[in-house]
């Protein structure tokens, strides 16, 4: 029997870069100058979790699912990215949780979905996948046509 799994985006569900993402729109950067900018910036002090999400996987994970962070974030940021959800655990878990993260490869410039569908085909080697949060509605459509319980996540802006 395979292990149960939830999968949970990071920015814009675990941590806010919405700021990040506004200062490259006003930037007006773009392709790799894009990302270099948000791979510099993504895990600075003021990128903050969101304590209700950590809660929620840390429930989660006392019942024995697996949690697994499925980004687009670059691999090259991935060491950084976990020392980051390290500190945010601990921040706001009454128990430190395990986890796998899961990137995307440096050179890969797919769209965000593409990118997540095909680190779900191979998870479902391994998990029944019970559900996905995220917050872009095109990596939530693609959860869903995989038949995967999908939480959109809508933050209030402003």
């Amino acid at each position: 029997m395979k292990q149960k799994a939830i999968i949970c985006d990071i920015d814009g569900v675990l941590l806010d870069t919405e700021h990040i993402f506004e200062r490259i729109e006003t930037a007006q950067l773009t392709g790799r100058d894009k990302w270099d900018y948000f791979n510099r910036h993504a895990n600075e002090h003021d990128v903050v979790a969101d304590s209700r999400v950590i809660e929620i996987l840390e429930a989660f994970s006392e019942r024995g699912f697996r949690i697994i962070f499925l980004t687009a974030r670059m691999n090259e940021i991935e060491s950084e990215t976990k020392a980051k959800i390290d500190a945010s655990i601990g921040l706001y878990a009454e128990k430190i949780f395990p986890y796998l993260i899961l990137t995307r490869p440096t050179k890969n410039v797919e769209p965000s979905n593409k990118v997540k569908e095909v680190w779900v085909e191979l998870l479902r080697e391994k998990y029944d996948i019970f559900c996905a949060i995220d917050d872009d509605p095109e990596n939530c459509e693609m959860f869903a046509k995989q038949n995967i319980l999908t939480m959109q996540v809508h933050k209030k802006r402003g």
